[in-house]
């Protein structure tokens, strides 16, 4: 989408490659706003809250948050693989 002729997309990896952004969908339609997460904790809290909707932007959310650089291995994600599924 274009916003004051800028295009956006959904969700996307932020300039410093740490964290992603989302369009902040309980804005819309009558304000645009962004919301930066940077932890597994804000992806699942912005699953819960309806920052984002619809099943491709919630699972995309949902795997850049497990793909966190602070975890390295497969192992140390798992416990935070349970905290997405509680947000939906």
């Amino acid at each position: 989408m274009k916003v004051d002729g800028r295009p956006y997309r959904s969700i996307w990896l932020d300039q410093d490659g740490l964290a992603v952004v989302v369009i902040d969908q309980t804005r819309l339609p009558h304000s645009f706003g962004t919301r930066r997460l940077n932890t597994v904790e804000d992806a699942a809290d912005a699953i819960r809250t309806m920052v984002v909707r619809g099943a491709p932007l919630i699972g995309a959310t949902a795997a850049y948050g497990l793909a966190r650089p602070e975890a390295p291995s497969l192992a140390c994600r798992r416990p935070r693989r349970r905290r997405l599924p509680a947000g939906r």
